[in-house]
């Protein structure tokens, strides 16, 4: 037992040697007894016997990478997912609260549009900057060719994963312009939630539609077509 106790503590000793000192400060005798780079070691209780048990090395967890060091591909994978999930909450404050006050301290000011409209400008500037980056323009300018099939351009264009990766915030980001556009003209003009709600889940699904349905919603009550954009009475300033 005494032997035992002493080939365990030596064990133990070279370990946390190895563990302890750089690779280029260890000793010749510690790289001839297996010491041949520097782990993080834990131990474990001693068995019953009074025999300790074997060391092993600590699994590391990996550290998040900073957008800085992604690669282009990953920084698009990452500004995409942003796109796609960061407006949900901003449709539902809107379609189930949309006199709250934390939906109007949100939704009021401009500035959840901007940000979205920042990240899908990164997305564009990325994508541009690849190699065959602008490739997607020539389709493009097909696409507007009257001699041409629209339909089989926009499938070209598809067919460039950069170009998706563009396209699908680009979506998002003015469909949360609309929704949101519906959202202050029924709160200034006093649509009940039930008249707000189906036109803003609407918009938020397929987009045009929406504003349609608010439109024929705000006809239908009584309160004429939505003032969406529309110029200032000169008269009524006069």
């Amino acid at each position: 037992r005494g032997r035992m106790a002493i080939s365990a503590l030596s064990a133990l000793a070279l370990g946390w040697s190895c563990a302890l000192q750089p690779l280029a400060l260890q000793t010749p005798a510690l790289r001839r007894n297996g010491c041949q780079r520097p782990l993080a070691l834990q131990t474990h209780p001693h068995r019953l016997d009074g025999r300790l048990t074997a060391i092993s090395p600590v699994a590391r967890v990996p550290r998040a990478r900073s957008p800085v060091a992604l690669e282009p591909n990953e920084l698009i994978d990452q500004a995409v997912a942003i796109s796609t999930f960061a407006p949900q909450p901003f449709w539902l404050l809107m379609i189930a609260l949309p006199r709250a006050r934390v939906t109007r301290a949100l939704m009021e000011p401009l500035a959840p549009i901007l940000g979205l409209g920042l990240v899908h400008f990164a997305v564009v500037v990325t994508a541009a900057s690849q190699q065959d980056g602008t490739a997607p323009i020539t389709i493009f300018f097909d696409v507007f060719d009257p001699a041409q099939n629209q339909l089989d351009g926009m499938e070209r264009l598809f067919s460039f994963r950069n170009f998706v990766a563009e396209e699908w915030p680009h979506v998002l980001i003015w469909d949360l312009f609309v929704g949101r556009a519906i959202w202050l003209d029924g709160v200034n003009r006093g649509f009940p939630i039930w008249l707000m709600a189906p036109a803003i889940t609407l918009t938020n699904f397929i987009g045009p539609p929406g504003l349609l349905l608010h439109a024929l919603f705000s006809v239908g009550s009584g309160r004429g077509l939505p003032q969406l954009g529309s110029l200032p009475d000169k008269k009524a300033n006069e």
